[in-house]
C-alpha cells in the first residue's frame, strides 16, 4: 500500500473512504475499491499518488457520496464522479502504450507523450473502456439502477474529453528562460524559476482532474433518452 499512496495521500484516502461508506454503505466503498484498484493496477509502480491528487479525483465523488442519504441522484453523482477518474486514468496510463505519437486534441497537432491535451485512438479507448467499467459494476453493486449505468459512462467519457481539452487550453505551461525547458509545474530549472508561458497559473493537472470529475457527476444525472427522470 506504501507504494500505491504516499503518507497524506494514504489520510485523503482514509477520509474519502470514509465519506463514501457514510453515505452509500458498503457498495459506494466496493465501487471505490474497484476504480482505485483498476486505475493503481494499470499505473506502473502503482503511482504512489499524493493527498491532493486523491483529493482530486475522490474529493466530489465522497461529497456527492455523503449527500446521497439525503436523494438518490447523488449516488449516480457520485458513480458518474468515479467514472470520470477511471477514464482519465485508464486513458493516460494505457495511452502511454500507444505505438503512435499523441495528437493534441484542438488542433491535431502531433506533440511529445505526456503532455496535457494530448490524446491517442488507444488511450481514448482505454478511457470509454474505464468510464464503462464503473458504470457496468456501480449497476452491478446496486449503487445505481442498471438503467442509469449508461449514463454514468456517457460521463465518464464526457469527463475525459473535458480533462483533454482544458488541459490543451487552460492548463498551466512554463518555461525556463535560461535554457527553454517546458514543464507543467513551476519548479526551479537551471537554478531559475520557471515563468508562466502558457494557460492559467491555478489551472495545475489537479484542477483539471476535479474539473473533470465534476462533469463526469453532471452528466451521470442527466435524463435519460425519452426524458426518463427516474433515478438512481
Amino acid at each position: 500500500m506504501t507504494t500505491w499512496l504516499s503518507p497524506g495521500g494514504a489520510l485523503a484516502a482514509l477520509a474519502v473512504g470514509t465519506l463514501v461508506a457514510l453515505g452509500t454503505g458498503w457498495a459506494g466503498l466496493a465501487l471505490l475499491f474497484a476504480f482505485f484498484l483498476s486505475s493503481t493496477l494499470l499505473t506502473p509502480g502503482g503511482g504512489r499518488r499524493r493527498a491532493v491528487q486523491v483529493a482530486a479525483n475522490g474529493g466530489v465523488a465522497a461529497v456527492a457520496a455523503l449527500l446521497a442519504r439525503a436523494h438518490p441522484t447523488w449516488a449516480a453523482a457520485f458513480a458518474g464522479a468515479l467514472a470520470a477518474a477511471a477514464a482519465d486514468t485508464w486513458a493516460t496510463e494505457v495511452g502511454a502504450r500507444s505505438p503512435s505519437a499523441p495528437r493534441l486534441i484542438t488542433t491535431g497537432r502531433p506533440v511529445a507523450a505526456g503532455t496535457s491535451g494530448g490524446v491517442t485512438w488507444l488511450g481514448t479507448g482505454a478511457g470509454a473502456a474505464g468510464a464503462a467499467f464503473v458504470g457496468a459494476a456501480a449497476a452491478l453493486l446496486g449503487v445505481i439502477g442498471t438503467r442509469r449505468a449508461g449514463m454514468v459512462a456517457a460521463g465518464g467519457f464526457a469527463a475525459c474529453l473535458a480533462d483533454s481539452l482544458l488541459g490543451a487550453t487552460l492548463q498551466a505551461r512554463y518555461r525556463c528562460a535560461a535554457c527553454g525547458t517546458a514543464s507543467e509545474t513551476p519548479r526551479p530549472c537551471c537554478g531559475a524559476r520557471p515563468a508562466l508561458a502558457t494557460g492559467l497559473a491555478w489551472m495545475t493537472n489537479d484542477t483539471v482532474n476535479g474539473l473533470a470529475t465534476v462533469v463526469g457527476a453532471a452528466v451521470a444525472v442527466l435524463p435519460l433518452p425519452g426524458g426518463v427522470t427516474t433515478l438512481p
